[in-house]
């Protein structure tokens, strides 16, 4: 499973949140106190407090491109949940013992701990993508709900208290959305799908100066993403992708946003008449894949 993440939608400098936490200043509580620690850092994320700590990611690459990159510019994170039982799941350690433990969180059920041994929270993976199971677990631990502005259901969102070790994008964005709109308007073909995966692994590592392995890798797990699981990818970002085409935002320069809704609106040559505003060697190539098979 992948989680997606802008890293930072209102700051072009980016990553300005702590993806790794030292052993050392992680939360040490009672175990007892546990459900109310982590009711409370959700409501503070999700509410956008300003002394929040957690780590917002959604379940859609599309929610991320088109409604927290207002840029188009900032760093997209990728974590991969290789276990799925690490979703919706808390790790801790017993301080006394150094036992490590991990176990299933479930925002529906009532999650009593009646032990008072000291545990240091290691982290935890919640989705909390039911506005109404989330609104009533808040309710019921912090007796504060959701403000009526927050939206985790439609950002298919789940919170992560730390992720170090992230892929990043960032340097090959554009093509991200150059391919995303593509995908969106004619799919993507076996063809297209092993020749993007063997373009990008072939490319000079000098093509990657900045983030070597994480760039590549990224890439390619973004176009095994698209070809396996585009069917949900398309029925996650709808809603996203209505509300950025009918968005009043007034863009002063061309860029991916715009270029990914000419794809949509007006067709393959259209946009490729404007290529030049998206080019760069993974971008040409798609660009080249897409004209031949469209």
């Amino acid at each position: 499973m992948l989680l997606f993440r802008i890293e930072d939608s209102e700051n072009i400098d980016g990553n300005h949140r702590r993806y790794q936490i030292p052993k050392k200043e992680r939360p040490v509580i009672r175990l007892s106190q546990l459900d109310d620690y982590i009711a409370t850092e959700i409501r503070k994320e999700v509410n956008n407090c300003n002394d929040r700590r957690l780590l917002s990611y959604s379940k859609s690459l599309g929610v991320c491109l088109l409604k927290y990159n207002k840029y188009t510019d900032n760093e997209l994170h990728i974590k991969i949940l290789k276990n799925p039982y690490i979703l919706n799941a808390v790790k801790y350690k017993i301080v006394k013992t150094k036992e490590k433990k991990c176990i299933i969180f479930d925002l529906k059920e009532k999650n009593t701990f009646n032990e008072d041994k000291k545990i240091r929270i290691d982290n935890f993976v919640l989705d909390i993508s039911d506005n109404k199971i989330l609104n009533e677990y808040l309710k019921d631990r912090t007796q504060k709900g959701l403000k009526k502005v927050a939206s985790p259901e439609k950002d298919h969102e789940v919170v992560v208290m730390r992720s170090p070790n992230d892929l990043i994008i960032i340097d090959y964005l554009e093509s991200v959305y150059l391919l995303y709109a593509l995908y969106l308007k004619y799919g993507m073909n076996q063809h297209i799908f092993c020749s993007l995966l063997e373009r990008i692994e072939s490319l000079e590592d000098f093509r990657f100066a900045n983030r070597k392995k994480s760039e590549r890798e990224s890439l390619k797990i973004i176009v095994m993403y698209l070809y396996h699981l585009g069917k949900e990818e398309k029925e996650m970002s709808y809603k996203i992708l209505q509300d950025s085409k009918n968005s009043d935002e007034i863009y002063f320069f061309y860029n991916p946003i715009v270029q990914l809704h000419d794809i949509l609106n007006n067709g393959f040559d259209y946009a490729y008449s404007l290529a030049e505003y998206n080019s760069n060697v993974i971008s040409d190539y798609i660009w080249k894949l897409y004209g031949y098979f469209r």
